[in-house]
């Protein structure tokens, strides 16, 4: 979800508020150490304004109507197409497996680890690949090359990216096509 006029303590209340909240399984922020000002560093959003809820449609429109405590979060919307290439807007949902990927290597510092600003590249279809050894085995990513270096990008529909750098290339299985598209869509109905 996408919070409006979004400052960390204001999102650090709504996610209070939203972790509390019976219709809502669980909620993550990115969040990254970084310097704030020339003599300060403070934790800070990696992604402005968001804030993933895991939850159904229905109990997340059930919980959005209590205006007074939830009046700032909006649905993020993304276009979609039906059979006959008319175009409507639906509501962004992130798979699971995409989503405990993106936490995984998103949740701890790590020097290998990067947000990517530019998502039009980030979110390009290349090849599919698996990490099999080391504290990222499991995820599920695209291989993608940053300033001249192989890296396994998690893009988030139009929305986040986060990009692993240096990855021996025995780390990774390379998926076909088919696995890719088995593995985006196994869980891909909210």
């Amino acid at each position: 979800m996408r919070i409006r006029n979004s400052s960390l303590a204001r999102l650090q209340k709504l996610k209070e508020r939203l972790d509390k909240d019976e219709n809502v399984d669980a909620t993550y922020v990115p969040l990254e150490y970084m310097k704030l000002k020339s003599d300060k560093m403070d934790f800070s959003p990696s992604i402005l304004n968001y804030i993933f809820v895991h939850s159904t449609f229905e109990k997340l429109k059930a919980m959005k109507s209590n205006l007074e405590l939830y009046e700032p979060l909006r649905f993020v919307m993304h276009p979609a197409y039906n059979e006959k290439y008319e175009r409507h807007d639906e509501v962004l949902y992130v798979p699971d497996k995409k989503m405990n990927d993106f936490m995984l290597v998103t949740a701890q510092a790590n020097e290998k680890v990067i947000f990517l600003d530019n998502l039009e590249y980030a979110c390009k279809p290349s090849q599919g690949v698996q990490i099999t050894e080391g504290q990222f085995s499991g995820v599920v990513g695209r291989v993608k090359r940053i300033h001249g270096n192989k890296c396994v990008v998690i893009p988030i529909r139009d929305t986040a990216a986060v990009a692993i750098l240096d990855l021996p290339r025995k780390h990774l299985r390379y998926l076909s096509d088919e696995e890719m598209e088995e593995i985006e869509s196994a869980s891909d109905e909210p």
